[in-house]
């Protein structure tokens, strides 16, 4: 599905990946579960591409639904990833995943976790750096943003005033609010990521799940930023 001439999402993945196509090579934001990556490259193919012209594969989070697809994307596309520093280590299976509480939590723990594979990361960044994607328009920005994991990241370009969310947040119903707190490993923590964002300029918002928001996203953002009581949602 195409978001914008040069963002793209593909469809019927477990959570949203994005691709970002530039005229020297794709953009992978997040990578799904484990088997996802032939819904990606397939999506990829549809655009006129091939697997090999991905440069860069970026993720916001350790859960397996962002993270399950990257070795075998890794593999398929020699594209080198790019993680937090706080989330790396799970990523690379050198610390426990951090899963969700309740019956969800014991679910992924069984059914997925034993399919997943570690994923290299080649970049571990952090807050405020620009990463070569949309060079041309001054790059992408890494935004730290904790909460629903430890290391949990945004990335935003200024010049479009547009964020790829991850799971800072996730659409529902025209809201932006943040996920149940089951789901976070600091849902109080999550809030407060939400007021740093709510205080940046930006328009469009592409969560991790839920419809894209491509206009009037900073005025959700703060709705969501003003409800202390989501703090025990």
């Amino acid at each position: 599905m195409q978001i914008f001439p040069d963002v793209h999402q593909v469809d019927d993945v477990d959570c949203n990946v994005y691709i970002i196509t530039e005229p020297d090579g794709l953009t992978i934001v997040d990578a799904g579960l484990p088997g996802a990556p032939k819904r990606i490259l397939a999506a990829i193919a549809a655009l006129g591409h091939s697997p090999r012209d991905v440069r860069h594969l970026l993720l916001t989070h350790q859960h397996v639904d962002h993270i399950g697809g990257l070795a075998a994307l890794a593999a398929a596309t020699g594209a080198e990833a790019w993680a937090s520093v706080g989330d790396t280590p799970a990523i690379e299976g050198r610390a426990p995943y951090e899963t969700p509480r309740g019956v969800m939590g014991v679910a992924l723990r069984l059914i997925f976790l034993p399919r997943l594979k570690p994923g290299a990361i080649a970049h571990v960044v952090r807050e405020g750096e620009t990463l070569p994607v949309f060079t041309a328009e001054g790059g992408l920005r890494v935004v730290e943003t904790p909460g629903h994991t430890s290391g949990h990241i945004a990335f935003y370009l200024p010049a479009r005033k547009l964020l790829f969310a991850g799971d800072a947040v996730r659409s529902s119903g025209g809201r932006l609010p943040l996920s149940p707190a089951l789901l976070n490993t600091d849902t109080a923590m999550a809030l407060e990521s939400v007021r740093k964002l709510a205080a940046m300029d930006i328009e469009a918002c592409l969560p991790g799940h839920g419809a894209p928001v491509l206009t009037g996203a900073q005025a959700l953002l703060a709705a969501t930023a003003g409800q202390p009581s989501l703090s025990r949602a």
